[in-house]
């Protein structure tokens, strides 16, 4: 019963983190751009970003609270940094996607977006512009990154 609550609440914060990125970077974010000024949309992508902060940061907490000891009790575990088998591996290179998305989730919340918010207030400028691919860029490497995680989730399943 324990270890499937813990399951549920790890898929939940998965579901959560990782649709709601695909979500915004690929639907609300890009609609935003072609419909808002940039005043509005620094004020929209602010009042986004803040609610959905608190989602992600709940999720990265929720996945290691529940991610140690799911890891612990599976069959192919055999210790915290081993390669005596494929799933280890996998797990291991699961795991470092899982720090680089922590790591670009922080750049995009606490650094980029503020920046960007702030910029668009005062209207078009290069610098905006070049803030804004950046953003970009940084997500489409968070959404591949979520996207390899959970391909490698899937593998570990079967391993």
């Amino acid at each position: 019963m324990i270890k499937t609550l813990l399951d549920w609440l790890h898929v939940m914060a998965t579901v959560i983190w990782i649709g709601g990125m695909i979500l915004v970077f690929t639907v609300v974010r890009p609609v935003a751009m072609k419909v808002l000024d940039p005043e509005s949309m620094g004020k929209f992508i602010r009042a986004l970003m803040a609610r959905f902060r608190i989602m992600v940061y709940v999720s990265i907490v929720l996945l290691g609270v529940t991610g140690i000891p799911l890891k612990i009790v599976n069959e192919n575990y055999v210790s915290i940094i081993n390669f005596e088998n494929s799933w280890e591996i996998v797990s291991f290179i699961k795991h470092l996607f899982y720090g680089l998305l922590v790591i670009l989730a922080i750049i995009n919340f606490e650094i980029l977006t503020p920046m960007i918010a702030r910029l668009a207030s005062a209207g078009p400028s290069g610098k905006l512009g070049k803030l804004q691919k950046l953003s970009m860029m940084a997500g489409g490497l968070a959404m591949m990154s979520a996207l390899v995680i959970l391909v490698l989730s899937s593998m570990m399943r079967f391993l």
